[in-house]
């Protein structure tokens, strides 16, 4: 299996609603983006994915998430902006922005909000991914 990656980096603020009243409070992070995906097979030019097409998939994601309150952006209406629902947000971008991908058997994102907090999620694109 190959995996092939690329991360950026974006400034985000959001508010989350916890039960600790120090996290209610609205606070922006340093993010970084990490994008990998898996595969089994290489094209004929010896490339799961075009690492240029893949940074862009993530870049125009970013776009959208660079210097925004992330609490007013459609994507999270009516969603916590949990480090969790902006990895599901970009897996789901990258995913849309990489399609057709054939080859692609699965995305995994990770987004650290801080260099000791993350979360991942890792999907397969199809079954055996």
């Amino acid at each position: 299996m190959f995996e092939v990656g690329v991360a950026r980096t974006f400034h985000a603020l959001h508010q989350l609603e916890a039960e600790t009243p120090a996290a209610e409070h609205e606070h922006s992070h340093d993010y970084r983006a990490e994008v990998v995906v898996r595969g089994a097979e290489l094209d004929e030019n010896a490339m799961l994915v075009d690492l240029d097409v893949l940074g862009a998939a993530l870049f125009e994601c970013l776009t959208e998430l660079d210097s925004a309150d992330l609490d007013t952006l459609p994507a999270f209406a009516g969603r916590s902006t949990t480090v969790e629902t902006v990895a599901e947000h970009i897996w789901q971008h990258v995913r849309d922005g990489l399609a057709p991908a054939p080859r692609v058997a699965g995305i995994r994102v990770t987004v650290f909000e801080s260099t000791e907090a993350w979360a991942t999620i890792d999907q397969p694109l199809r079954d055996g991914g």
